[in-house]
């Protein structure tokens, strides 16, 4: 899986959450972008793998922001 196809699916992930109670809109794009890049943020905090690894998901935050 590419960068690019990563961050579209994480994205899409947060996209399509249904709302809790009917009177709720659920979340916009800008709420999924931000929750995405929260996600990324995380594991780049916590990665302690290969250098390749960190690599990757600093690529997939970059084509977050390009969403």
């Amino acid at each position: 899986m590419t960068a690019k196809e990563k961050a579209n699916e994480l994205f899409d992930r947060f996209y399509g959450i249904e709302p809790v109670q009917p009177i709720y809109i659920g979340m916009d794009k800008g709420q999924a972008k931000q929750c995405t890049l929260i996600c990324v943020d995380e594991i780049l905090e916590n990665n302690y793998g290969a250098k390749f690894q960190m690599i990757f998901w600093q690529e997939v935050k970059q084509e977050i922001n390009k969403l």
